[in-house]
């Protein structure tokens, strides 16, 4: 079994690595604070700006989220995803491209004004809380129930992207995994008005997948949760191998797994953005999860950010 590793101390209190790493982190906090001066010169814009993102790095589900939001808001609103466009990215670009409208700008400034030029009247970003170039309408922060802020410290001493002062920021938090009091709770603390709500992900294909025997792997930021969600659904995984977030699958890849899954007599499953990010040719022999993510208080949700 293959697996990758974000660097183990992100998840320690006191780690030596990272007190060694302080004067890095010291530099990008003074770096993150230069670029917040941005704002002060971002032009108003007309189109609602609803952005998706997370202070922990990687791993929060925005993308989900984000499809999700898009395809409720659609229905009453001239609405599009926007997504930075970055090669390393294109797995998530090709999972939101599927049935939905999505402009993907080098800058997300210039997204939001292309937005604005084709009628659009709401936008949707996935991530870019930290991109103080323009302004947000309302910010949705995405967190691990599980995972939550690690050792609470700045990049690279630890997996945040910014101070855990900036939850003042955020409109919404939306936690995807167990309910956890002592977390609203430290939500709270940092941000009083801040409006909390749990979700977690529902296996719409499962009847398709079940009596079957599986080698699972998936290239994700927690592969560990894909897992965990395939064996909780009580289907027979007889191993998995795991990827570096956002891997390219290339054809040597492929042809291990398939190797591999004819060795233990299993068949391939991975996850949907996973499987969009794989060759054609390959997609016939490989299985995968048709997830809907459910936010308890749907309703009300969307309340708060119409």
């Amino acid at each position: 079994m293959k697996k990758i590793f974000k660097p183990l101390f992100w998840e320690k209190k006191n780690h030596p690595f990272s007190f060694i790493l302080y004067p890095i982190t010291f530099i990008y906090f003074l770096l993150t604070l230069l670029n917040k001066t941005k704002i002060f010169f971002a032009p108003n814009l007309k189109i609602k700006v609803i952005c998706v993102g997370n202070i922990y790095l990687g791993g929060g589900g925005k993308t989900p989220l984000v499809k999700k939001i898009f395809e409720s808001l659609k229905k009453k609103n001239k609405c599009c995803i926007i997504k930075k466009f970055r090669i390393s990215q294109m797995d998530e670009i090709r999972f939101l491209k599927k049935d939905s409208e999505i402009i993907t700008p080098k800058n997300r400034l210039q997204g939001l004004k292309e937005a604005e030029l084709k009628g659009y009247s709401t936008a949707v970003l996935d991530d870019g809380m930290q991109d103080y170039s323009f302004k947000k309408n309302i910010s949705i922060l995405c967190i691990k129930s599980k995972k939550k802020f690690g050792n609470k410290k700045i990049l690279p001493s630890g997996p945040l992207r910014e101070s855990l002062k900036n939850i003042k920021n955020y409109n919404i938090a939306v936690i995807n995994g167990k309910e956890n009091k002592n977390l609203d709770n430290f939500l709270i603390k940092y941000n009083p008005k801040i409006k909390i709500f749990n979700s977690y992900y529902k296996i719409k294909n499962i009847e398709t997948l079940k009596n079957l025997k599986f080698l699972a792997f998936s290239g994700i930021a927690d592969n560990n949760s894909f897992f965990e969600l395939l064996n909780n659904n009580n289907l027979n995984i007889i191993d998995t191998i795991e990827f570096k977030d956002h891997h390219n699958f290339s054809e040597n890849d492929l042809q291990s797994l398939l190797k591999e899954s004819s060795n233990l007599n299993a068949s391939l499953i991975t996850t949907e953005k996973n499987y969009s990010n794989i060759n054609e040719k390959f997609q016939k022999n490989i299985y995968y999860t048709e997830l809907d993510l459910i936010i308890k208080n749907y309703e009300k949700f969307l309340n708060e950010i119409n």
